[in-house]
């Protein structure tokens, strides 16, 4: 007598279940869209020693007055401050002034600029590190954030150094001039500087905008070293590897660009919300967001410490995929590891289909094929952008868990948990590149931000799976 086969439900969720495992989705796209925690501005009763974005505004207020583009009589104005400041400090300023043209005009004629430079000296310079910015504003604004923020950082992360303890190392403050006309200060002192083959490191700091986080949104290649160093100094800095990727496709060029060209090792420093106010006269001083302008002096103090007391400079490094989120200080790991990653957790997929199809005679295609789509994708991520392919391994590894977790043939409280824990990748990773995105790219950023939504449905629809409908069918016995 041939007898049916018995048939059992894997993994029935009960509807107070699926409401729990409701609740953790909007609970990670909640977290995900929060905006990161920002500096509080310190007052100008601060100790001596801190970065205070009280006392920096003083900087700001006498360099942000009116436009001063390159050339102009308010440059002179500008440059005669910071002269005097620097003297005020205790260094001893000095000017250098060459001709540069426009590197992205090739037929421009070469233009006059006069850089200003001082040295802190340390107490047993092994290698000088650089922090930089420029005086120039465009002609339609004062420029109080691009780059009045800038210069005002530096001035008072050089007080705030002469305040504490000496250096190891010589620190060099560089002030550019017309940077708007096409990077030609800094063109001058790659090109003609006495000054260029000294630095081993810079800092650039920049704005795009008047206002938010202040990003740490470049670095330059080989930058293993340069995060190290950047997690140690600023453990919750805001650094995201894909950030790169995405600042290569904007029109846009700071210092940085032609001093990484000289072959100097740097790390690139902006703010970039209230786009629209950016290169007008609304980029005032009444505009300027103080906690960026103190968010750009933690990394400046923070690190000047760092490298100032670096005892070697490493000559060779490789690529870092690094990141932070809201619940961690930054990660990083090397590039290299990106496609050992990325083939692992095809590995992975392979195995849960083959897994999900014997113990149930079928595959979930709603899972199975979006999660093999993102699978193949972050491998092609991992040959042509390993810095970005963070961005879809660790949701996509939180997805596999979630469908080992449903699978299973054991209900459980701690499934439940672990199936709330899966969406937290692309709740802290996938979901915050919406509004960095739509600031950065604009209206570029919309087919971006397309893809970017259908990556977090594909990574979280085995909790989507969970969450509407039995999470389970009849298997073969």
């Amino acid at each position: 007598m041939l007898e049916k086969p018995v048939t059992r439900e894997v993994g029935v969720a009960s509807p107070a279940a699926r409401m729990g495992m409701a609740a953790a989705l909007v609970f990670w796209c909640a977290i995900g869209l929060l905006p990161p925690a920002r500096l509080k501005p310190l007052p100008s009763s601060a100790p001596l020693t801190e970065f205070s974005a009280e006392r920096a505004m003083n900087h700001v207020r006498a360099i942000a007055q009116r436009p001063h583009p390159r050339g102009s009589n308010d440059i002179l104005r500008v440059r005669a401050y910071i002269i005097n400041e620097l003297s005020r400090l205790g260094v001893t300023p000095e000017l250098e002034t060459g001709y540069a043209k426009n590197p992205w005009r090739p037929s421009s004629e070469r233009l006059p600029v006069t850089n200003v430079l001082a040295r802190l000296a340390g107490v047993a310079n092994k290698r000088a590190f650089m922090l930089s910015a420029h005086f120039d504003s465009v002609a339609r604004g004062p420029g109080a954030a691009d780059d009045a923020a800038g210069v005002a950082a530096l001035l008072e992360t050089l007080r705030a150094l002469r305040s504490g303890g000496p250096l190891r190392n010589d620190a060099i403050f560089l002030f550019t001039d017309g940077e708007e006309d096409g990077l030609l200060g800094a063109t001058v002192f790659t090109q003609d500087s006495a000054w260029r083959d000294q630095p081993s490191v810079d800092l650039n700091f920049e704005a795009r905008g008047t206002g938010g986080p202040s990003l740490m949104f470049e670095t330059s290649a080989g930058n293993t070293w340069l995060i190290r160093r950047l997690e140690r100094a600023v453990p919750h800095a805001n650094a995201q590897s894909y950030s790169y990727e995405v600042y290569r496709h904007m029109p846009n060029s700071t210092d940085l660009t032609m001093l990484k060209r000289a072959g100097l090792a740097g790390l690139n420093f902006a703010f970039i919300e209230n786009p629209l106010k950016y290169h007008t006269a609304q980029d005032d001083v009444a505009d300027l967001d103080m906690r960026s302008l103190q968010e750009h002096g933690n990394y400046a103090l923070s690190l000047a410490r760092e490298f100032g007391n670096e005892i070697e400079f490493p000559k060779t490094s490789g690529n870092a995929v690094y990141f932070s989120t809201r619940f961690t200080p930054m990660l990083y790991y090397p590039a290299s590891w990106s496609l050992p990653i990325a083939f692992c957790l095809i590995a992975a997929l392979a195995a849960l289909a083959f897994y999900s199809w014997r113990i149930r005679g079928t595959l979930w295609l709603a899972v199975f094929l979006p999660l093999t789509l993102v699978a193949l994708l972050q491998i092609l991520i991992a040959y042509i952008a390993p810095s970005a392919s963070y961005l879809l391994q660790w949701p996509l590894a939180m997805a596999l868990v979630a469908v080992g977790a449903i699978i299973t043939k054991r209900n459980g409280l701690w499934r439940l948990i672990v199936l709330g824990l899966t969406p937290s990748a692309a709740g802290l990773l996938l979901i915050p590149l919406i509004p960095t995105l739509m600031v950065a790219l604009g209206r570029g950023a919309r087919p971006i931000v397309v893809i970017d939504l259908l990556l977090i449905l594909a990574c979280i629809s085995p909790n989507l799976k969970y969450v509407l409908g039995r999470s389970g069918s009849p298997s073969r016995n």
